[in-house]
């Protein structure tokens, strides 16, 4: 039985925008830093898909990661589902087991590094610890910025058509802590139906709409749903500046996103 375009859709959205910010949670999350700092392996995941195996792997160099999509070559370990439907089950907190196999000693570390992009999902109030609730905001703005990107890559019909009537715009997105107005930043640069994500503030043009979250607790607000944009906006968490049809566009897609991912 064949995949749904929508269920393969959602698997390739995990691989492309959710399966890098493992790196984020290697550099920020000190366990885990540990966890892989021997670590030298080659990952694949992946799913059957009819007859073909929809995957990618990660490489590991120590406590960085590498996504390559597609089959790796000689794999130190794989995790292979029965169907892309049971894995994107699990991806999003499910339950489901895959065949596994090589080397098991490679398992309890990519599991703990799996269960870390659970941050994302996690409600916000058992976030212990500041850092850990800097951690989700981060994380899912570098998801979901990278995710906006590859939904139009992917093709969609409506995110490339949004992304084709585009000159060339920066949507930017900066989190504002302690007086610091980039404490958490991210962008979507869209040129006539390209599209790129990056980390940082773009600092070659003026942003065409920034979405500027007033603190980490504010954006935990909007992000982990506690409220809706519009409400969020209107509590101060966060404001737009630029035109405000867009930044309500660009919206949409990003709750059409967390609805597939999470």
């Amino acid at each position: 039985m064949s995949t749904s375009p929508q269920e393969r859709m959602t698997a390739q959205l995990f691989f492309n925008a959710a399966f890098p910010t493992m790196q984020v949670l290697l550099d920020d999350d000190l366990k885990l830093h540990r966890k892989f700092q021997s670590v030298r392996a080659t990952v694949q995941f992946g799913a059957k898909d009819g007859g073909e195996l929809l995957c990618c792997h990660l490489i590991f160099d120590g406590p960085q990661v590498t996504v390559v999509q597609g089959p790796a070559e000689k794999p130190d370990l794989t995790l292979t589902f029965s169907s892309v439907e049971k894995m994107n089950a699990l991806l999003k907190g499910g339950m489901s087991l895959p065949s596994i196999r090589g080397r098991l000693g490679l398992l309890p570390p990519v599991l703990a590094l799996l269960l870390g992009l659970k941050i994302m999902t996690k409600p916000n109030d058992r976030l212990k610890t500041p850092a850990e609730r800097a951690l989700k905001v981060k994380c899912s703005l570098y998801m979901i910025t990278r995710a906006l990107s590859q939904y139009n890559k992917l093709g969609d019909p409506e995110m490339q058509e949004f992304c084709r009537r585009q000159p060339d715009r920066i949507y930017q997105f900066r989190v504002e802590q302690d007086g610091d107005p980039a404490y958490i930043a991210c962008y979507l640069r869209i040129k006539a139906g390209q599209s790129k994500s990056g980390h940082g503030v773009y600092t070659r043009r003026t942003p065409f709409v920034l979405f500027r979250f007033l603190s980490v607790d504010g954006a935990l607000k909007v992000l982990g749903k506690e409220c809706e944009f519009v409400e969020g906006v209107e509590k101060g968490y966060v404001e737009t500046v630029g035109s405000p049809e867009y930044a309500c566009y660009l919206n949409d897609y990003m709750a059409i996103l967390q609805d597939m991912l999470t």
